[in-house]
């Protein structure tokens, strides 16, 4: 229906999904970040997001390949999220300090249960959290989060991923 954002490797429209009929954030690979590594990255957030039930982070409703006018490109469709981004809804609702501790817990939980289930984020920051219409923080754009355990080489030792303002002191040291 319409294009909501785009990042370093997709675009997200607004998009309406058939059966069952609701509307759906709609991501696909951008094409000039079709390397095999940014496919790979890109396959792996649907995956990652997949395992994650919470309703703290937006759910993925479906992923695989369709066919466009620019020809075969991966996809998924996610959980659409009516919401500003935490860091413009706590400037127009004025939230006291009790109010912004409780959206942060909220956040926390989520990222909590993304790690337990063997997930982090890595760029957990206020425009990558929606707050929705009921005032619930959703967790949205997984596109560089790690897999945790044994085999797992989403990316090498030492290599900075993410948004350097926002990163853990283990990350910006490149210490997993």
């Amino acid at each position: 229906l319409r294009a909501l954002g785009a990042g370093g490797m997709g675009v997200v429209y607004l998009a309406e999904q058939d059966s069952p009929r609701r509307a759906v954030a709609l991501k696909l690979l951008r094409l000039d970040s079709a390397s095999p590594r940014q496919l790979e990255r890109f396959e792996r957030e649907a995956e990652l997001l997949g395992r994650l039930s919470h309703p703290g982070i937006a759910r993925v409703y479906e992923a695989g390949w369709a066919e466009t006018e620019t020809g075969r490109r991966p996809f998924f469709a996610m959980e659409f999220v009516e919401g500003q981004p935490l860091h413009e809804y706590v400037l127009e609702y004025e939230l006291d300090l009790g109010a912004k501790l409780a959206l942060v817990s909220q956040v926390a939980e989520a990222a909590h249960y993304a790690h337990e289930r063997g997930v982090v984020h890595r760029d957990l920051k206020p425009s990558n959290i929606l707050i929705d219409e009921r005032g619930q923080p959703k967790v949205l754009d997984f596109g560089v989060a790690r897999p945790l355990g044994a085999g797992s080489n989403a990316t090498q030792t030492g290599q900075l991923v993410g948004t350097l303002a926002y990163m853990s002191p283990e990350q910006v040291a490149g210490d997993p």
